[in-house]
């Protein structure tokens, strides 16, 4: 018979290893709020974790370098009337970070080098926009000051930090509570996960709903992320059946997913982190003891498992490390920072086993330098740049030029909307919305982005079906091979 063949790949073997406990951060109130979001946010200089806390709204941060057990009274960030509900340090400033809580508020903080040495309650800018909580907050990929964020009014709306204005306004398509967003690699598309069960693309400065389409059926909160410069989505969320599951999906498709799998009947919310070096994808689940860990690929069946890090306590949030801080010369591909229940901050180091102690650059490619690629008011007029790239070798690492990136596609049009500056994305009749505002050679653009589309799903279709019948007459040859050996003996 023929043997069982095992994928090559070589982050099959990758393993974690938890920081001593003399490493870790102890003795922290961390939040025990039932919101989903990550409750932590890491960079090169400082921790910061949502903490519990009563009369108002507060969270920690620390420089990593400032490890061991906590007093309970160190300084904090508490400037927020009510519960924090997430943070998010700026990629291009160490020292800013933006937090967003219950009391319908956003704010940007300015932390010194050396940390807090008092309780900070002063904010160099609030941002008020919501009516209702602000759930999620999300800095800009590749442009200064811009600032994503959404809230329990449904809405989502694009800030410039620097100024404190309202750029644009995503208003008027979420039927329900928005549970995740994410920008794509250049920052031009927005996705998101709605209680209403769709996931749905936006450009958000052309005023355009790109797409949308029936996500995972259950009932609890899902999650999305872009796959870096694949443009694939990735989401995490419940079946009908209360299984937990993951999907990958086409952005010009999201009629259904390139492929979906159940993982298990846990009931905490899977938190998806993806690696644009290694094309992995990792699962830390709230409330789980392990972190699984996927390969992307370009061919069916796209995901493919490669292993899973048992820890010994559950994680109510998890953090990581931005890539350029890797420790290259360990062969670290991945550093989580792991809220255990406990109150406990362990950071655990994610490992590609080699033998050689040489720089290892076939698992390094070029990473997020961060650097800003345009400003927020280049971005804003409709520019498009991709995230400058830092490329590292055995004796250092170096800028890559603008304009020698890797070549990627982008999904934003790059035009701006009908509304001027503060474009809204409203949900309208099709006569009348936004979404139809076109020119007849657009039209005929659209007609012909249609044609195009049914003639990839008609090959795919196709495909499927000459890859069924090759698998059928393969087992066939295989059945005649073993009834062959039979008679023989």
């Amino acid at each position: 018979m023929a043997g069982k063949f095992v994928r090559v790949s070589k982050f099959r073997h990758v393993f974690g290893t938890p920081y001593k406990k003399e490493s870790c951060y102890d003795n922290i109130r961390i939040t025990k709020s039932p919101w989903e979001s990550n409750m932590c946010a890491v960079n090169g200089k400082f921790l910061a974790v949502v903490l519990e806390s009563q009369g108002g709204g507060a969270f920690l941060v620390v420089p990593l370098s400032k490890v061991g057990r906590f007093d309970l009274n160190i300084p904090k960030v508490a400037g927020h009337k009510n519960l924090v509900m997430d943070i998010a340090w700026n990629p291009f400033d160490d020292n800013e970070i933006a937090s967003c809580s219950e009391d319908c508020t956003i704010k940007i903080w300015t932390i010194p080098d050396e940390g807090l040495n008092d309780t900070l309650v002063d904010c160099k800018r609030e941002l008020v926009g919501h009516s209702r909580k602000c759930g999620h907050i999300l800095w800009h990929p590749c442009a200064t000051n811009i600032l994503a964020s959404n809230g329990f009014d449904n809405k989502i709306i694009i800030w410039n930090t620097a100024s404190g204005e309202q750029l644009f306004t995503i208003d008027g398509f979420h039927e329900d509570t928005i549970y995740s967003m994410c920008w794509s690699y250049d920052g031009g598309v927005i996705a998101t996960t709605c209680k209403d069960k769709k996931l749905r693309l936006f450009d958000v400065r052309a005023g355009e709903l790109l797409g949308e389409g029936e996500c995972h059926q259950g009932t609890k909160p899902s999650r999305v992320i872009f796959c870096g410069s694949t443009n694939k989505l990735f989401t995490t969320g419940f079946s009908r059946q209360s299984d937990r599951q993951y999907a990958l999906w086409d952005p010009s498709d999201l009629s259904k997913p390139l492929t979906i799998e159940n993982v298990d009947t846990s009931s905490g919310v899977q938190f998806p982190f993806y690696d644009e070096g290694t094309k992995m994808v990792y699962l830390a689940g709230k409330g789980d003891t392990v972190i699984r860990y996927f390969e992307i690929v370009d061919e069916a069946p796209y995901v493919f498992f490669l292993s899973m890090y048992q820890g010994n306590g559950p994680q109510r949030g998890v953090g990581i490390m931005p890539k350029k801080e890797m420790r290259f010369m360990e062969c670290e591909v991945m550093r989580f920072f792991r809220l255990q229940v406990k109150g406990i901050v362990e950071p655990l180091s994610m490992t590609v086993p080699r033998k050689s102690d040489m720089f290892q650059d076939d698992i390094y490619p070029p990473c997020e330098s961060g650097i800003p690629a345009l400003t927020g008011e280049e971005w804003a007029s409709g520019i498009s740049r991709p995230p400058r790239l830092l490329m590292f070798t055995g004796e250092g690492a170096k800028d890559i030029p603008v304009g020698q990136e890797p070549p990627y596609t982008s999904l934003s049009s790059g035009k701006k909307g009908s509304g001027g500056s503060k474009p809204a994305l409203k949900a309208a009749a099709p006569s009348t919305g936004a979404l139809n505002k076109q020119s007849s050679s657009s039209s005929n653009d659209g007609g012909a982005l249609d044609e195009a589309r049914r003639t990839i799903k008609e090959l795919t279709a196709e495909n499927d079906r000459l890859r069924e019948e090759n698998d059928r007459l393969q087992q066939k040859v295989q059945e005649l091979e073993e009834s062959a050996s039979y008679r023989k003996f």
